[in-house]
């Protein structure tokens, strides 16, 4: 890992485009007429600009993509123009429908169009489409659980901390390292990066002073873990690198890493300007990149989702994923994951799919787990005077998953 190129990523770099999961809204009619549906684009649906790195973590754009999202109450309605040569997606939800060939199942020809009839209603239908023309990857269909063994699960009932430093019989142990580790265990290189505006506290942090500063910031409420992040304490700023806020971070470094596999994360994340939280995978042997990103958040932005998947495969870094229009993600918890497989990378939301990338050529090897509340720097901002203190990003709890594949 290098601090100071993922400080590039991390801080304005890739700002990614626009994207937005709109529902279905049309009226339910009796028959089908492109006439009756000359308006039903704008209504159930919106653009997804289709976004990738460029070398370093520039930020390149593609061409502008639709997402359809068909639920469960959604109304019948018709799409017209699906191009899936265009990355026009038809996201579906809330019907178990995990496999595209589920889904071509449902669906007949009738004349020049498709007609898919989902179980329960509502009926869609794709105007002047043919089933051939439909490749996998015009679907978002929700995370296939079949085949999944349960490799990592916490739920948080208690907090099992990697005490390094707290006391010399408690080292260690636990499950959870409470910082990144690229230097001793008190000093910045371990506790925060470049660029950024806190401290990674626990109860045995130290910074440059003598003794512990009383810097814990994880508390159990309710069944979670609460990360707070907050202005640092006026005793700890001579001591903390002139860093001005302290937060959480957790990693698995020393106690699970895994090749492959499904990644998930229950979470209520905090709202307000300068607030970053995130959960991610990094390599065990400790290079970098690669990197996978199951999600990173904007305080000021909390209905936006970014995703993405680092890499240094072609020799230079660079980095495919996207972001996505979502609920308000500090209004109640949900379900973030990923699939990462020896070929695709799948992220999710709330268990259907969101995005997806290839799997670059170098993130081949076990990777561990993070999750942070970074506050500050150049992406995120500082905090100002609408930023609520503390901020708590909760996690409810955290899994992994193997899949049976078949060559692996």
């Amino acid at each position: 890992m290098k601090p100071h190129l993922r400080w590039v990523l991390r801080t304005g770099a890739f700002l990614l485009g626009g994207a937005a999961c709109a529902i279905a809204a049309v009226g339910a009619v009796s028959a089908f007429h492109p006439s009756a549906f000359a308006n039903a684009v704008d209504i159930i649906a919106d653009h997804d600009t289709q976004n990738t790195f460029g070398p370093a973590g520039a930020f390149r754009q593609g061409h502008p993509a639709r997402i359809f999202l068909v639920k469960k109450g959604t109304s019948s309605g018709a799409i017209e123009g699906f191009n899936p040569a265009n990355n026009d997606k038809l996201r579906i939800a809330d019907f178990g429908l995990a496999k595209p060939e589920a889904v071509k199942e449902l669906m007949h020809e009738d004349g020049r169009d498709i007609v898919l009839n989902l179980p329960g209603g509502p009926s869609i239908r794709l105007l002047n489409t043919s089933k051939e023309s439909l490749p996998d990857t015009a679907f978002q269909l929700e995370l296939n659980r079949n085949g999944l063994h349960e490799t990592f699960a916490e739920d948080f009932n208690s907090f099992s901390w990697y005490a390094e430093g707290l006391v010399p019989d408690k080292d260690r142990q636990g499950r959870w390292r409470t910082h990144y580790g690229w230097q001793a265990a008190n000093a910045e290189g371990s506790r925060s990066l470049p660029g950024e505006s806190e401290v990674y506290g626990d109860a045995a942090f130290t910074g440059t002073a003598q003794a512990a500063l009383g810097l814990n910031p994880f508390h159990l409420s309710n069944g979670s873990l609460e990360i707070w992040g907050e202005p640092a304490p006026q005793h700890a700023l001579p001591f903390i690198w002139g860093r001005r806020y302290v937060s959480g971070l957790i990693t698995t470094k020393y106690s699970f890493s895994q090749l492959y596999g499904v990644f998930e994360i229950r979470a209520k994340l905090p709202k307000g300007r300068g607030l970053w939280p995130a959960f991610w995978l990094l390599p065990a042997d400790g290079t970098w990149p690669p990197e996978i990103d199951v999600f990173e958040v904007l305080g000021h932005e909390t209905g936006k989702l970014f995703v993405a998947a680092h890499t240094k495969a072609g020799g230079v870094h660079t980095a495919s994923g996207g972001d996505a229009l979502v609920p308000d993600l500090s209004a109640d918890f949900h379900d973030f994951a990923v699939e990462w497989q020896k070929e695709e990378i799948r992220w999710y939301l709330d268990g259907v799919e969101i995005k997806r990338t290839a799997t670059p050529g170098d993130m081949h090897k076990p990777m561990y787990l993070l999750a942070n509340l970074a506050i500050g720097g150049g992406w995120a901002g500082e905090p100002d005077s609408s930023t609520r203190f503390p901020a708590i990003y909760a996690i409810d709890w955290v899994r992994a998953y193997r899949r049976e594949v078949k060559g692996q």
